[in-house]
């Protein structure tokens, strides 16, 4: 006794049906799990920005810190919190199933392009008698340009708001060259961007998706 098998549908037909069916699975997967993988990536976050000379020069109290510069008089720590959070909460996700030539993707935007959630920031004000210091504009878009004209800073400890230094006549301020930030090369940008990042990321795909 033998036993045929015929097969009837064409290769084509056989190999988009196993396209459908793999596709459907990867999708299923993919809505089941991109809350979690959106969640581990925003894990990775605050370490990133924390790294930051940015963040680093903000946290000391040495007279020629960004915290001097800026006359900064209140909590670092807040403020650190602040633009973390803030980064942290823009982050969205956006799936387009796979279709079963395999076309789609899962795309996680971190940070606005914009900045306006950390230029919105009552934290990146400093404000005294008389005015406002909008030193997160200063420090995210405005580079090394000239930002006061006829006034320098005096590192000088116990001195200003900050009690690290004191703006003096003479000369003109602006962001030291190595914090300098543009639109699209700040302490934002390059703490979210690089390949050490993007593995970290691919690794929680990995883990998670299998």
């Amino acid at each position: 006794m033998s036993l045929s098998i015929v097969i009837t549908d064409s290769e084509k037909t056989i190999t988009n049906n196993i396209n459908d069916a793999l596709s459907k699975l990867l999708n299923d997967t993919i809505k089941q799990q991109q809350n979690k993988l959106v969640d581990e990536v925003k894990l990775l976050i605050p370490n990133w920005i924390n790294q930051q000379p940015e963040i680093i020069s903000l946290q000391s109290v040495d007279s020629s810190s960004l915290a001097g510069l800026f006359g900064i008089n209140q909590s670092i720590d807040s403020i650190i919190n602040k633009i973390i959070s803030s980064v942290v909460d823009s982050t969205t996700v956006k799936f387009v199933p796979y279709n079963n030539k395999f076309r789609g993707g899962l795309e996680i935007n971190i940070q606005t392009n914009d900045f306006n959630n950390l230029l919105g920031l009552p934290e990146g004000h400093t404000i005294y008698k008389g005015g406002d210091l909008h030193w997160m504009d200063w420090l995210l878009l405005r580079g090394d340009s000239i930002i006061i004209s006829n006034y320098q800073y005096n590192p000088s400890t116990g001195l200003g708001r900050s009690g690290l230094g004191t703006m003096i006549s003479g000369g003109s301020f602006r962001v030291p060259p190595q914090f300098a930030g543009t639109k699209d090369n700040n302490f934002i940008t390059r703490a979210l961007i690089g390949s050490n990042q993007e593995q970290q990321i691919s690794n929680i795909f990995s883990k998670i998706l299998g």
